[in-house]
């Protein structure tokens, strides 16, 4: 039942480097649940985030403002379909309805998010932050490779989108 005990050390080195076990122990010894809250956003500007994966589904950000699939900027921020987050390589005029969509095509995004909040489901890894919530913002290209002029605008997009934080 504890999130302590279900840590495979080797494959979640961070953890142990960074002495989150022992933080999480003190939490809680001061009543206080480790995790992080659902209230805090955390904003992962990288090569996207794999949002239907099962460490961070639950834990993904949702932009309310969107209608998911119907090729429209419903909430009028210049991204058509930014559900889980925007992609700030894509070419955000165009009318294929995927020019929000941050979905990891690197793996990079989403290991960095796993790393953050993974959930706390015994499945896979768990992050520091288990409870937070992650929004996605795709500024790397799959190669790696990422621009100056895409990070500005990730970051622009993170705080007016209301992140907490900006990883």
């Amino acid at each position: 039942d504890d999130v302590l005990a279900n840590i495979e050390a080797l494959d979640q080195w961070y953890l142990t480097s960074c002495a989150i076990q022992p933080a999480w122990r003190f939490l809680r010894a001061n009543g206080i649940e480790p995790g992080g809250s659902r209230s805090v956003t955390v904003a992962v500007i990288d090569t996207g985030v794999d949002y239907t994966h099962p460490d961070l589904e639950a834990n993904m950000w949702i932009n309310r403002g969107e209608i998911p699939g119907n090729g429209i900027d419903d909430d009028n921020n210049g991204y058509v379909a930014d559900v889980y987050g925007a992609n700030t390589i894509a070419d955000n005029g165009g009318a294929d309805g995927d020019e929000g969509d941050p979905m990891d095509d690197h793996g990079h995004g989403t290991h960095v998010a796993g790393i953050i909040a993974g959930v706390n489901n015994t499945v896979g890894i768990v992050g520091v932050a288990y409870n937070a919530k992650i929004m996605a913002v795709k500024a790397g290209q799959s190669t790696g490779v990422f621009h100056q002029s895409a990070l500005a605008e990730a970051i622009l997009y993170a705080f007016e989108m209301g992140a907490d934080v900006i990883n």
